[in-house]
């Protein structure tokens, strides 16, 4: 339990015991249905089930329990099989302890979190409810759900609507002709996650493109939670050496290309709250570096070069402090890049952020 090869180890050994047991019992199951070790089978009577289990536990170490149906009606893991009236239908099955809680709608966390909590919730039910009865009771009762746990109707109503218009389509999704290619990127979850995504999609559209035309490129972020040890006082309170991975920091960018004899000595100035190495991969693939690399030098920059030729030259951390301490480095070094950024209209006048001060 609790590790992922756990399943695979359980179908495994499952595969191997029904090879055993329905091979040599007879008379055989009409209907015989498992996921992991749960079982959903049709017999002829109390009889050839107890067979089937006693056959099933001689077989394996593994100890069995038996749910008969009552009144042809019986749940199997979380779906309500009713055969009363001679035919199957089916239905979402909630055990009586369920509370109705789920992630809660108003927590911090990314927001396709909380749409993919929707989501399944309404795919279950057009999933399993053999009718359109059930499933419009099914619904009303995810509303209620998801309103008791802080999601707007509207937002639940919005993926009832996208999912109804699914499968009320008729025609082929164009794109269910070429392959899906699915890249998984691993993040630790903070309060600028969204820029985070924002910039990490703009990485992978700008620099990878499917070797067959036509499949489309999914970039599908997942995160995790700090470390414990990130979010207690150590005792160690020297700086962290690796300059890539300190955050809260004012850094100096030193161009240093050496073009046709001459060594450029432009230089940067900029603050970042994330990992200075966030930041530099940021600088790769826009703003002011980058430009002047490109305008200056006619030459795509390297990380490696980056990494060489930047510096940190303060440290704070209140975000508001910081950014004063950029403008008074800016104003003190004169850095051109960052002149010749503003000169062309697409960064702020560096010396607005300090009020009472005028560049």
């Amino acid at each position: 339990m609790g590790s992922p090869l756990g399943v695979l180890f359980a179908q495994a050994y499952m595969c191997h015991v029904e090879n055993s047991v329905l091979s040599s019992i007879n008379p055989s199951p009409k209907m015989y249905l498992r996921y992991v070790d749960d079982i959903f089978v049709d017999v002829d009577g109390d009889e050839q089930l107890e067979n089937l289990k006693r056959a099933l536990e001689e077989n394996s170490c593994l100890r069995f329990t038996i749910e008969k149906s009552v009144e042809n009606k019986i749940p199997f893991l979380d779906v309500w099989v009713d055969g009363s009236d001679g035919t199957f239908t089916t239905d979402v099955y909630r055990k009586p302890s369920d509370s109705g809680r789920c992630l809660n709608g108003m927590s911090e966390c990314p927001s396709k979190y909380k749409k993919s909590v929707v989501r399944a919730y309404v795919a279950r039910a057009f999933k399993i409810c053999s009718s359109w009865s059930l499933l419009h009771q099914e619904l009303n009762r995810i509303k209620q759900i998801l309103t008791n746990n802080g999601f707007p109707l509207k937002d639940i109503d919005n993926e009832i609507k996208t999912k109804m218009d699914l499968v009320n389509t008729t025609a082929l999704d164009e794109s269910s002709k070429f392959n899906n290619i699915n890249l998984y990127y691993q993040n630790t979850m903070s309060s600028g996650y969204k820029k985070d995504e924002k910039v990490l999609k703009e990485i992978i559209k700008k620099n990878c493109t499917p070797t067959k035309e036509g499949d489309k490129l999914n970039l599908i972020i997942y995160y995790r939670n700090p470390r414990t040890s990130s979010l207690i006082m150590k005792n160690n309170l020297a700086a962290q050496k690796d300059k890539l991975k300190q955050s809260n920091v004012v850094y100096k960018y030193t161009c240093n290309f050496n073009k046709d004899g001459a060594l450029c000595t432009d230089e940067y100035i900029g603050y970042t709250t994330q990992t200075l190495s966030q930041r530099l991969t940021y600088h790769m693939q826009n703003g002011a570096i980058k430009s002047h690399m490109t305008k200056s030098h006619k030459n795509n920059i390297s990380r490696e070069h980056l990494n060489t030729n930047t510096i940190i030259i303060a440290r704070n951390g209140n975000t508001t402090k910081l950014k004063c301490m950029e403008a008074v480095m800016i104003r003190n070094y004169m850095p051109l890049i960052n002149i010749q950024q503003n000169m062309c209209g697409t960064l702020e006048l560096y010396g607005s952020r300090v009020a009472g001060w005028k560049g």
